[in-house]
């Protein structure tokens, strides 16, 4: 038979191993829900933009905003201004 001071010394010690694991679970997983959600803001920005070109196009307006990475970000990130802003350069130019 085992000890009862070996099962309780067993018993912190899966503890400590679980709260371990825990603890590093969150550490992975905080920066990917980060990641996540610029993904997901960049792709509404994205989806924004190709709307606004296609609205665009039905009027016969030739205003294309290309979609990119920084297009996305703009758009995604100031929101309606940004795109309000980027149509506008885009007039202008």
């Amino acid at each position: 038979m085992i000890d009862v001071l070996l099962q309780v010394k067993l018993i912190l010690l899966y503890g400590i191993i679980i709260l371990s694991i825990y603890t590093i679970g969150l550490l992975i997983v905080g920066p990917l829900k980060l990641v996540g959600k610029i993904g997901f803001k960049l792709m509404i920005g994205g989806l924004c933009i190709f709307i606004l070109n296609y609205g665009f196009s039905i009027f016969n307006i030739d205003l294309n905003i290309g979609i990119n990475l920084i297009t996305s970000f703009c758009t995604a990130y100031l929101g309606v201004f940004g795109v309000l802003a980027m149509s506008l350069i885009t007039y202008l130019l």
